[in-house]
């Protein structure tokens, strides 16, 4: 789900060189599960090899990562670990989502809606362990250091930023912001544009960047008071939040009852939305666990044949993959950028 507090936050539109030789960590669960939703069949099937094997992953990894080498990111895949305590009703809302989703998917085929069909089927995608260790393999073959977070992987890419390790946190979430990253980047993707919901038409999407300590002074607010701002829209700790309140009424809100805010919360009628504290959920924004060593973040050379071996075992055509390869400099070199 990720917060909703985009409506609050200003954003610059930056280029691909301004990045370009900085370390870039990447919310790797986010971006894969875009692969699986978005790349799929005409009837909404996920691309598969000729075993039934999903591909849709690897086909979106693959491209992704010849972007990030040719354009000289450094891109550092980090991938969540074990999820807090308080995301198990958020994980229970997705799965129904995807329950649901994955019925009206099979409606919409029996009555030949094929539209319907791949719509409906975005919502089914899933994550499972063959396919984050598959997308592992092929992201070390590519020479790209892997972190594997104890917990929430943009809590360890905001330590990351705020340790000054890495450049920028990117997600298409906001998470990272309420974990202190310094600097989030979203839509860092190959094509610049997107398909506008409900249409075939399609707009341009700029990549965005966000300066935290920039809004929060913008803002006249704290990072403490962020998180609360955030805890009354909702978070993945507290689906849905309070009733009735966006970002910007919660902006408000918030700074009305500054360092009062157990008031703020009886006010709200809090337990009467959730039946635990939101104390609690605050602190497991400030005290998720994070691995404080930078030990992993070693690029290597591009391993070409591993890359052709991965790929084409799953009926990639070799002809493609070097084609693409061969478009990035110094392939088979260690890269001087890193």
């Amino acid at each position: 789900m990720g917060v909703q507090i985009k409506d609050i936050f200003e954003f610059d539109e930056i280029s691909l060189s301004s990045i370009s030789n900085k370390k870039i960590a990447i919310d790797s669960f986010n971006m894969i599960y875009q692969f699986l939703s978005s790349i799929r069949q005409s009837d909404g099937n996920p691309l598969t090899d000729s075993a039934g094997n999903i591909t849709s992953h690897l086909k979106g990894l693959f491209y992704r990562c010849v972007y990030f080498k040719k354009n000289n990111i450094k891109a550092i895949f980090v991938f969540d670990g074990i999820a807090p305590k308080l995301k198990e009703k958020e994980r229970e809302f997705r799965l129904k989502k995807k329950q649901e989703a994955e019925k009206k998917y099979r409606e919409a085929l029996e009555l030949g809606n094929t539209e319907d069909a791949a719509k409906f089927a975005k919502g089914t995608s899933k994550l499972t362990p063959e396919i984050i260790s598959e997308s592992k393999e092929l992201i070390t073959a590519f020479g790209f250091p892997i972190v594997n977070a104890p917990s929430e992987g943009e809590a360890q890419a905001a330590y990351f930023t705020k340790n000054n390790e890495i450049f920028a946190s990117s997600s298409q979430d906001f998470d990272s912001l309420l974990f202190g990253a310094k600097h989030l980047i979203r839509n860092l993707s190959i094509s610049n544009k997107r398909k506008i919901p409900g249409t075939s038409f399609y707009k341009d999407v700029p990549i965005e960047f966000y300066d935290l300590e920039k809004n929060l002074k913008r803002l006249l607010i704290n990072e403490d008071e962020l998180i609360v701002i955030a805890i009354l829209c909702g978070t993945d700790f507290n689906p849905g939040g309070v009733k009735g309140i966006g970002p910007k009424k919660a902006l408000k809100i918030v700074k009305e009852y500054r360092d009062r805010f157990n008031d703020l919360f009886k006010v709200l009628d809090w337990y009467s939305y959730f039946d635990y504290s939101w104390v609690e959920i605050f602190n497991t924004f400030k005290k998720m666990p994070v691995i404080k060593d930078n030990n992993n973040l070693e690029f290597n050379q591009i391993n070409k044949d591993k890359i052709l071996e991965i790929l084409t075992k799953r009926d990639f055509s070799e002809e493609s993959v070097s084609k693409s390869l061969s478009t990035i400099k110094n392939i088979n070199t260690l890269d001087k950028f890193f």
